[in-house]
């Protein structure tokens, strides 16, 4: 029996392979202009970021944040800034999960490792500029480029992606309570951050940001959980919390109370929503089975 494909999934699979190009070309525009004296730098930095015919992966954080204009009934280029920042963020973590002192990884996007090219130094070097150049695309918006900075650095600080890492590198035993809500922060802060600097950028009031906030907090988590289930049996030898039972109906449940919210709020496009929810349940696999599960 052929499975029934949703026509919400079909609409989100043609507009992520609708924009993913525009997509591409705004992160090689925010990375190449360094000039010919530093061409290496910029050849390094397109490599990792996934540039000019490499791997970038689904992309689907940048595009979630353009499926979010959709909710809000904004054109897309309006929270391009936005996209790029978050996809430059999400990779200068990557850079720097790969450095030996982290995951120790020799490929990454089916090329060396950034700092297996440049070494250690050289990485984190990169790393750092993408970061910059992150922060200075969310602060240069006219209205919203201050409170979106701040929410970048909160994101990615202490509180956010670099203290739920931190737990990941340190932790010993199960984690629980406070430790454990600060471990969910490696994904769903970014999550968070892409929605809700998206909904400032467009111009939307308070009760949208936080109502796409949360919806990208509760994905970020669903696509945390599935992403540590796929490496359970290692996690469970190295004493680390132990997996849900049903990890399929733990993400589902997730992902459904993040659309019941998402779809209770007022004031969004409905077919914008119905986009957003789409885009869940294809990101997180284990809600979504089959040829649509892009998360990886």
């Amino acid at each position: 029996m052929t499975a029934t494909v949703e026509p919400s999934v079909v609409r989100a699979e043609r507009f992520a392979s609708a924009h993913r190009p525009r997509v591409e070309a705004a992160l090689a525009a925010s990375v190449g202009q360094l000039g010919p004296e530093l061409q290496w730098v910029e050849q390094v930095t397109a490599q990792a970021v996934g540039i000019g015919g490499s791997s970038g992966g689904r992309r689907w954080r940048p595009l979630l944040v353009l499926a979010g204009a959709e909710a809000l009934g904004r054109p897309v280029d309006s929270v391009m800034d936005v996209a790029v920042a978050v996809e430059l963020t999400h990779t200068a973590s990557l850079v720097l999960d790969d450095l030996p002192c982290m995951d120790d990884s020799a490929q990454r996007r089916g090329h060396l490792a950034t700092h297996r090219v440049v070494g250690t130094a050289g990485a984190i070097l990169v790393s750092v500029g993408l970061l910059g150049i992150a922060t200075e695309l969310l602060g240069r918006h006219p209205t919203a480029g201050g409170r979106n900075a701040a929410h970048w650095g909160s994101a990615i600080g202490l509180a956010g992606m670099s203290g739920g890492q931190a737990v990941d590198v340190v932790r010993a035993g199960a984690l629980r309570g406070a430790a454990r809500r600060l471990h969910r922060q490696k994904t769903t802060a970014l999550a968070q951050l892409g929605l809700e600097c998206a909904a400032r950028s467009a111009g939307a009031p308070p009760e949208m940001v936080t109502a796409l906030g949360a919806y990208g907090r509760d994905l970020g988590w669903a696509y945390q959980l599935a992403d540590d289930l796929e490496d359970a049996a290692e996690d469970r030898a190295l004493g680390y919390a132990p997996a849900p039972r049903d990890p399929a109906t733990h993400c589902r449940r997730l992902l459904r109370r993040a659309e019941r919210r998402l779809r209770q709020a007022p004031g969004f496009a409905q077919n914008g929503v119905e986009l957003l929810v789409a885009f869940g349940r294809m990101v997180v696999p284990a809600a979504a089975p089959g040829p649509f599960a892009w998360g990886r």
